[in-house]
């Protein structure tokens, strides 16, 4: 009868993860977020230990984060540590060798060997939720100590499988290049970031304009291109959301509204 509750559990939060992602109206699902989240942790309440339930937390929070980001920063740092959180609940419930290996005091770095492909959901949105919430606080000495951990999780996501979740990972990646000088010999700078970014977009040709956020936001600035800047933007706003994963609007609908903003705070970008 347990069994048969958390399967139930289970499918109603892919359920509505599914008719959330498929989606095309911007403001409906960030209304409908919060009351989605409240769902999922009710559900992970009745099942604590359920790995795709804590996964999927994850990737709601990381979701959810990325939408209020630009209007309360404050509010999405909140949203990335908890979703961080639930990622790494969700790696320790389902990888005893690397639960063990941290809590007897192992870096993320190195533990991150022990995880395989079945623990990527939850890497993936892991790597995800810590690097967001260290980028929107680059000026906190104690969040940068972290990011060995962010660029770890997403290096061993990659490695796993490059093109998990539409390339999703390689965003990390482009994003720590660009922020990180050339000369710190962290393997940083303009060049590793645009290839990183690249190897994200090949995955969906072109059609997960996150990532065109996130050159546009990260890297086009570093090499001061405004130019550049502005068509990777309009190109997002001009795409078709529902070409993602054949009719995953949501993710799109999230990049058009991130880009209009970037657009429109375009000295942010620039000083």
């Amino acid at each position: 009868m347990q069994n048969a509750s958390v399967s139930l559990v289970d499918t109603s939060l892919d359920d509505l993860v599914d008719k959330l992602m498929r989606q095309q109206n911007a403001a409906f699902i960030k209304d409908g977020f919060p009351g989605a989240l409240l769902f999922a942790t009710g559900l992970v309440e009745l099942a604590p230990t359920n790995y795709n339930l804590l996964a999927t937390l994850s990737f709601l929070y990381a979701d959810y984060a990325l939408f209020v980001e630009d209007e309360n920063v404050e509010y999405a740092i909140s949203l990335f540590t908890t979703g961080t959180d639930y990622g790494m609940r969700a790696l320790k419930v389902n990888n005893a060798k690397f639960r063990k290996a941290v809590e007897e005091g192992t870096k993320i770095p190195e533990a991150v060997k022990h995880l395989t492909k079945d623990d990527l959901k939850a890497l993936t949105w892991y790597g995800i939720n810590l690097s967001k919430r260290i980028t929107l606080q680059l000026a906190n000495p104690h969040e940068i100590i972290d990011l060995p951990d962010a660029v770890a999780a997403g290096k061993r996501a990659i490695e796993l499988d490059p093109n998990y979740a539409w390339g999703a990972s390689w965003n990390i990646l482009g994003i720590f290049y660009a922020i990180v000088p050339e000369m710190c010999g962290l393997g940083g700078g303009a060049n590793a970031s645009r290839e990183a970014f690249a190897k994200g977009n090949q995955v969906e040709n072109g059609e997960f304009g996150l990532i065109n956020v996130f050159i546009a936001r990260y890297l086009c600035p570093l090499i001061k291109d405004p130019d550049l800047f502005d068509r990777l933007l309009n190109g997002v706003i001009a795409m078709d959301s529902c070409k993602l994963g054949n009719g995953l609007c949501m993710i799109n609908e999230m990049a058009k509204q991130k880009a209009r903003y970037s657009l429109e705070n375009k000295s942010k970008y620039f000083d």
